[in-house]
């Protein structure tokens, strides 16, 4: 945790703290009496489980994906580092929202691998992404979240 020359942590880091262990009270709720977590998810290979392109997206997919993106939907975290309106949140995550993609293309493909992966060497702020945004989404799930970023700055139909 960075902190301030008073000893007082920075709001940066204090939000980072929380998105981590809000993720990993989430992972580690586990059934064997607190031993194991949920089942994750399995890790997508690049390219691999891409049920979604570009050109299946339909707008029940980004509405799905919406609603977990802001957390009313399988405890979805991604409005905590990139804002409600995913617009980002200066030193935790970027602004999804414009045609700036710092990891890739923007692409649905890109999109699905990423959000499986997490961001572990951010190009700009501290924060990491962890794996699924630290939420185990199914893989429906994950390609609606996915539609959902990506329909932010490819509108549907165009």
């Amino acid at each position: 945790m960075r902190f301030h020359r008073n000893g007082v942590a920075s709001w940066q880091a204090v939000a980072t703290a929380a998105v981590i262990a809000s993720a990993a009270a989430l992972w580690g709720a586990g059934r064997d009496g607190g031993r194991a977590g949920p089942a994750a998810p399995v890790p997508l290979q690049p390219g691999a489980m891409i049920a979604a392109t570009a050109d299946t997206i339909t707008p029940a997919m980004v509405a799905l994906g919406r609603d977990i993106f802001q957390g009313k939907v399988a405890g979805g975290l991604c409005a905590t580092c990139h804002g409600k309106d995913a617009k980002g949140v200066q030193g935790l995550g970027p602004n999804l929202t414009d045609a700036t993609w710092l990891h890739g293309d923007g692409s649905m493909e890109f999109l699905t691998t990423l959000i499986s992966t997490g961001v572990m060497k951010p190009k700009q702020g501290a924060s990491i992404m962890p794996p699924y945004g630290g939420t185990p989404l199914k893989p429906d799930q994950l390609r609606a979240v996915a539609a959902y970023v990506h329909s932010l700055s490819h509108p549907l139909g165009g």
